[in-house]
């Protein structure tokens, strides 16, 4: 189990709080990451949103299941 970051920061007049950069470092998050705020009883946890192409060959275990459908045509 990993170590527990706690860190402190301030909400802004606007709602708004920066996350301070050692815990943007270890949840790899750069500008234009996307984030998701899960809120429960007086507790919120932030989890960082994978892009799509995290999920590239994520079902290769499957094999190609699909041999007997043709191809379909280019669109363009």
């Amino acid at each position: 189990m990993s170590d527990i970051l706690e860190l402190d920061a301030t909400v802004s007049s606007k709602g708004q709080i920066t996350l301070p950069a050692a815990m943007r470092a270890r949840l790899g998050l750069v500008e234009g990451s996307k984030v998701k705020f899960f809120c429960g009883d007086k507790e919120a946890t932030l989890k960082p949103e994978l892009p799509v192409s995290a999920y590239r060959g994520f079902l290769r275990h499957l094999g190609n299941i699909n041999t007997d459908m043709p191809k379909e045509p280019d669109r363009f």
